[in-house]
């Protein structure tokens, strides 16, 4: 993406290295052994999450990326993973409703209206700084990925409404 400073003629262009960069962990390596359970857990997780009528989003796949998938790499830097997800209904007194029902105090209307994918992150990654969830379009990054998760694979998931894309 290139931003002009109107002000200055300044221009700078962001790249893939300088994201990667940017969603970087400098946290602890983790060894393959850890990172093998946290992928479990991961993907227990999302099988939970997709088995509760009570949550407002759905995780549609979990793709991992990065160092995890060389073999040849112990220790590990983090866990890089790609999230795909949707809402489950985007009817705005059902998401006040949801994020009162909380029990948080939130900062702007906005911090409110995104609680649901907020808590959705923070469901997945289960308080571990060894798991980095991106968003982002990963054939962008890297043309090396593994779906571990897909909602369409998961016999005890609730179906994703029929307008999601």
């Amino acid at each position: 993406m290139t931003v002009a400073n109107e002000y200055r003629g300044v221009e700078w262009t962001t790249t893939i290295l300088g994201n990667a960069l940017g969603m970087a962990s400098f946290g602890k390596p983790i060894s393959r052994k850890t990172a093998d359970r946290l992928v479990a857990e991961l993907i227990q997780r999302a099988r939970d999450y997709n088995a509760d009528p009570g949550k407002l989003m759905f995780v549609r796949s979990l793709t991992l990326f990065g160092s995890y998938l060389d073999e040849s790499v112990d220790p590990l830097g983090d866990l890089d993973v790609g999230l795909s997800h949707g809402p489950r209904t985007t009817d705005s007194a059902v998401l006040r409703r949801y994020s009162k029902a909380s029990g948080r105090n939130f900062r702007s209307y906005i911090d409110e209206r995104f609680w649901r994918q907020q808590e959705l992150f923070l469901f997945l990654k289960n308080r571990s700084a060894a798991i980095s969830l991106t968003l982002e379009d990963l054939s962008v990054i890297t043309d090396r990925t593994r779906v571990v998760y897909s909602i369409d694979e998961d016999p005890g998931a609730i179906a994703p409404p029929a307008t999601a894309n």
